[in-house]
């Protein structure tokens, strides 16, 4: 009786736990379905949508002018700009959403303009009827996000904040420009007709039909420049200076996109990014970097 009993207690909990697992999944899918609509409404409503298409355009005039079947796997650069002061007038919840969780709105992003993409190029009449998402690259920016105690980074003070965050402060060193490879196309030379994509790697794949190491598209190889920066904190130039302290600046990665003003080595700057855990090169993501004034 006691062996019947252990039995039936684990099936309902082995039940229960499998509830529980699919409930939180249909929450989790339709979180990511309504977040990808709150951006698709904003889009629309907004000269976003004017940009897509616009890319859209672009990347279609591209394909028909060559007719090379490679020139479909090209990819699509959407470059997007999400003011602060109208997020707070037009779009509180996306706001929300890229303050909370910025890695989820950049995810949210990308799967909502690849939607709209698809419609696109379904209505157009010439031109490649589907892209695949990896030829897919949205580079968003959050501009003008207000300088906020309770945003700013500060590492040394236990200060990390989870979600979008700021780093204040004085340039005091960058690197020269570094490569990035945003995406690189691959094709088999051994007559199998295959091709893939690669993002964020230089390596040859294998093809999936013989096996042998497939040759890239040199031409249609798409790279981002980016530098790694150091931002002192803002205390190190207060007076009166505190003795028998050493500040450590913060390591900001900062790709071309998201800065459009010169770096000069002793200016005050405002990054807007998010803390990355996992490099071991540098503390801090760049969303958006701009030179201010004073400290």
């Amino acid at each position: 009786m006691f062996n019947v009993n252990a039995a039936l207690v684990t099936q309902s909990t082995d039940s229960s736990s499998s509830s529980i697992n699919s409930n939180i999944t249909r929450r989790v899918q339709h979180s990511q379905f309504h977040e990808q609509k709150l951006i698709e409404k904003y889009c629309r409503e907004s000269e976003l949508l004017k940009i897509i298409e616009n890319a859209v355009a672009s990347f279609t005039r591209n394909y028909n002018l060559t007719l090379k079947p490679e020139e479909a796997l090209a990819p699509l650069l959407i470059r997007l700009d999400f003011e602060y002061s109208d997020l707070i007038k037009h779009g509180q919840q996306l706001l929300y959403l890229a303050l909370r969780e910025p890695l989820q709105f950049a995810e949210a992003l990308k799967y909502s303009v690849y939607g709209q993409v698809r419609d696109l190029l379904k209505a157009n009449d010439n031109g490649p009827k589907s892209i695949d998402i990896a030829q897919l690259h949205t580079q968003w920016r959050l501009l003008d996000l207000p300088l906020q105690e309770n945003l700013l980074f500060k590492p040394t003070k236990f200060k990390c904040p989870l979600g979008l965050a700021l780093v204040h402060g004085i340039l005091s060193a960058y690197t020269p420009p570094e490569i990035l490879v945003l995406q690189s196309i691959w094709y088999c030379g051994g007559g199998c007709m295959r091709n893939a994509i690669q993002t964020s790697s230089t390596e040859a794949p294998l093809c999936p039909n013989c096996s042998r190491s497939m040759s890239e598209y040199q031409k249609l190889r798409v790279t981002e420049s980016y530098r790694l920066i150091a931002i002192l904190p803002s205390v190190c130039a207060e007076t009166p200076r505190q003795l028998n302290r050493i500040y450590r600046p913060i390591l900001v990665r900062l790709r071309a996109h998201t800065y459009d003003c010169d770096l000069k080595l002793g200016a005050i700057y405002l990054v807007t990014g998010y803390y990355n855990s996992t490099s071991t090169s540098y503390q801090f993501e760049s969303c958006h970097l701009k030179r201010i004034q004073r400290l």
